[in-house]
């Protein structure tokens, strides 16, 4: 974004965030407030649910917008836009604040160490928190997740450990291709033929895209990322073009 101008860049934020608006919509996540580059986005309010059914919802979204930054995010212009991001689960407080223009706002552990996850994340990077590591790992969809080995997040007041979200699967067998699983279309993602079977109706499990069609794999097996084994707050995902 340095060598875009400002009107570039309004243009390219609209694009982008209209987009997320509809992933956001998609898995069921709140939008908060865009300020700036970044787009914040919240799990359990305002509607309260559980801490791991939020967290579970806020890392499918990053991945989902993720990938669509990935995969098919152009500017006008032609170029490509990078952008990493961070999630945090902790308690949080949520109301209007102000009498002119007011705004419902979130306070508290879960937004400060979404922020320090973000600004210490890498490009095309999902970190999170070691709390939002452990909610994942009990959660219904199977996420791969490994863990962060560098020091750099120190100088960002990070002094735990955290982990990369790398991919997520209905189950463990659905990460990678082999003989007998299906892939989804149009959004690629892989079911085992026991979650094809489970999960009949045209959305996707993962992304909860509509499903036009799935294809039997027939090919080579394909090994998934290695996964690894690991043990009302709010879940929260701030993204930043860097």
């Amino acid at each position: 974004a340095g060598s875009m101008s400002s009107v570039q860049v309004m243009d390219m934020l609209n694009d982008l965030f209209s987009e997320l608006d509809r992933i956001a919509k998609r898995h069921g996540v709140y939008k908060v407030e865009t300020v700036g580059h970044r787009y914040m986005v919240v799990g359990g309010a305002p509607n309260p649910e559980s801490a791991r059914v939020a967290a579970k919802r806020v890392a499918l979204f990053a991945l989902d917008a993720m990938a669509f930054v990935d995969n098919i995010f152009l500017t006008k212009e032609g170029g490509k836009l990078f952008i990493r991001a961070g999630i945090a689960s902790n308690p949080a407080v949520a109301g209007c604040v102000g009498k002119a223009m007011p705004r419902y706002c979130f306070f508290g552990d879960a937004v400060d160490v979404a922020s320090r996850m973000e600004k210490s994340s890498q490009k095309m990077k999902i970190q999170c928190s070691e709390v939002t590591y452990r909610l994942l790992q009990d959660s219904d969809i199977k996420f791969v997740l490994t863990k962060r080995m560098d020091k750099d997040v120190n100088g960002y007041g990070v002094y735990q450990d955290t982990y990369w979200i790398e991919m997520a699967s209905p189950c463990e067998k659905c990460v990678g291709l082999t003989q007998g699983s299906f892939v989804l279309h149009p959004c690629g993602h892989v079911m085992c033929a026991g979650c094809n079977a489970k999960h009949s109706l045209n959305v996707c499990p993962t992304c909860r895209s509509k499903v036009e069609d799935r294809i039997e794999w027939q090919g080579k097996d394909h090994k998934g990322i290695d996964v690894e084994e690991g043990g009302s707050d709010d879940g929260s995902a701030i993204f930043q073009s860097p």
